[in-house]
């Protein structure tokens, strides 16, 4: 005679016990591995540090264009340095460029937030916290035109990119990086380079000064192309282009 089960009865009757068991083992198991297989799929958090509530003190000689850096002292002259400078912002989604007004080429000592991940480094600078050190020392203009190029990557902002947010990019970060850049957070392409490695490009316009931000704040967290001409200082890259020259990809 064949089993069925009754539901007033104290147990199911032991054929049935099996089935259902076995069943909801393997509805389990099931479900332990679609839960790693989608983990496993996620694209991974980038390795980006902002050491919050811990300022540390830095001293260098600040530049102010086309973006605020600093460029840490050496045993000759801060642009002697072998490490490229720090770009600086404000606390909050603002450039430092209000901030710093005033202290063009000056050697100083301040207090900042580090902000970094392997493209590049940042100072979220504390307000009154910067003191002069030295006299003013004039940038050499130590450019070098690395020609005409057509980069493709994505436009971010700097500060959540280095580190501050985590994913500091993409679609969801879109509209975060959008605010950021209004605020006068310096926008970069990030793009890859000949080895593959991902890497930064400070973006300008074809003067050398900063973009005017309706060139690019529409191309935000999508891929694009950007044609352009590279330059370097001091370890940073540069993308002189106009908004022309910023396009869409598929």
């Amino acid at each position: 005679m064949s089993e069925f089960y009754v539901g007033y009865l104290p147990s199911m009757p032991p054929g049935i016990r099996r089935r259902v068991r076995a069943a909801v083992a393997a509805a389990v198991l099931l479900a332990i591995a679609g839960a790693a297989l989608f983990a496993a799929s996620q694209k991974k958090f980038a390795e980006s540090f902002f050491e919050f509530g811990k300022p540390v003190e830095f001293s260098g000689t600040i530049s102010l264009r086309p973006f605020p850096t600093l460029s840490q002292n050496s045993t000759a002259t801060p642009w002697d340095s072998d490490e490229a400078p720090y770009l600086l912002v404000a606390p909050g989604k603002h450039g430092a460029d209000a901030l710093l007004s005033g202290w063009d080429g000056k050697q100083v000592r301040l207090r900042g937030t580090p902000i970094h991940r392997f493209e590049g480094r940042m100072i979220e600078v504390e307000p009154g916290s910067i003191t002069e050190l030295g006299k003013t020392q004039a940038n050499p203009g130590d450019w070098m035109d690395l020609g005409e190029a057509t980069l493709s990557g994505e436009i971010v902002d700097t500060k959540c990119f280095l580190g501050v947010m985590n994913p500091g990019e993409g679609k969801v970060h879109r509209d975060c990086a959008a605010r950021c850049l209004s605020g006068g957070i310096p926008p970069a392409l990030v793009t890859l380079d000949a080895d593959g490695i991902h890497r930064i490009v400070l973006l300008t316009g074809e003067d050398g000064k900063p973009l005017p931000k309706q060139a690019y704040l529409a191309r935000v967290g999508q891929p694009v192309s950007v044609r352009g001409r590279v330059w370097e200082s001091r370890g940073l890259y540069y993308l002189r282009a106009s908004g022309a020259q910023i396009t869409a990809l598929p």
